[in-house]
C-alpha cells in the first residue's frame, strides 16, 4: 500500500517523513529518499522567518532537520542501524564528556562494516571540534580513543535492540570508533564527491561507506594516538 502523503502544513512535531515532490498539479511524484525529522513550529515569538504583521491566515511553518537517506542502513545480521541511532550513541557519549568538563563536540563521522575478522564488527570514523579558544593535548585525546569505542558501544545497545542481540549473541564483536584528522572530511568531500557539475549544497553526507576507496581514506587518516 502506498503510505499517506501529507502537507508541509500537516507534519506533527516529533515525527520523521520521507521527502517527496511534485508538480503543481501533482500528476508526478518523486521520491527524493530523504527523511526529515519535524522538530517544531514557528511561531511569532521566535520565527526565523518574516511573518506579516497584520493577521492572516497563514499554514503552520515546520522546522526541519536532515535524519538519514532511505537504504543507508548499516547491518551484518539484520541490525538495521541508521544514520540516527549512531549519531544518537555518538551524541549521547559527548554530552557526558562535555559534563566532565572536556569542551569538545561533533564535526562529521561516517561507518562501515568490518567483515573480514571475527566476530565482525562496525567501524565508526569520527572527526571532533573543539570550542573556540580549547585545545585538547596528547594524553586527553589518548585517553579518550582507549575509551570511546567501549562507550559507544554501550549508547548504541540503548538505541538499536538488532545490535544488542548482536552483540549478547557473540555475533558481533564490540565496534571501533576512530579519530580522524581535523579536515578529513571536508577533503573527503573535495576528493571524491565535488565535480564541476556539483554544487556543494548538493552533496548528502556519506554516513555508511561501501567503497574501498573510501574506507581506505578514512583508515589512512586515523590520529596515530601512539606518537601523538
Amino acid at each position: 500500500a502506498q503510505p499517506k502523503t501529507l502537507l508541509l502544513s500537516e507534519l506533527e512535531p516529533g515525527h520523521r517523513y520521507e521527502v517527496v515532490c511534485t508538480t503543481d498539479g501533482g500528476l508526478v511524484r518523486y521520491r527524493m529518499g530523504d527523511v526529515i525529522n519535524c522538530t517544531r513550529f514557528f511561531s511569532r515569538a521566535n520565527d526565523l522567518v518574516p511573518l506579516p504583521e497584520e493577521p492572516v491566515d497563514i499554514p503552520q511553518i515546520p522546522l526541519i532537520s536532515f535524519a538519514y537517506r532511505v537504504g543507508n542502513i548499516l547491518g551484518i545480521f539484520g541490525e538495521k542501524i541508521t544514520e540516527q541511532h549512531m549519531m544518537n550513541a555518538l551524541q549521547q557519549t559527548i554530552r557526558q564528556w562535555r559534563e566532565q568538563g572536556l569542551p569538545v563536540d561533533l564535526h562529521d563521522f561516517t561507518s562501515c562494516t568490518k567483515l573480514d575478522v571475527f566476530p565482525a564488527k562496525f567501524v565508526i570514523f569520527v572527526e571532533l571540534t573543539e570550542d573556540q579558544g580549547y585545545k585538547i593535548d596528547a594524553q586527553q585525546l589518548r585517553i579518550l580513543q582507549n575509551t570511546v569505542s567501549a562507550e559507544v558501544d554501550q549508547q548504541l545497545r540503548k538505541t538499536n535492540q538488532g545490535y544488542t542481540n548482536g552483540r549478547s549473541a557473540a555475533r558481533l564483536d564490540s565496534l571501533d570508533c576512530i579519530f580522524v584528522r581535523t579536515g578529513t572530511f571536508s577533503t573527503f568531500v573535495a576528493k571524491f564527491l565535488m565535480t564541476d557539475r556539483t554544487s556543494p549544497v548538493q552533496i548528502k553526507p556519506h554516513r555508511i561507506l561501501k567503497s574501498e576507496d573510501h574506507i581506505r581514506f578514512f583508515y589512512d587518516n586515523q590520529i596515530d594516538i601512539s606518537s601523538s
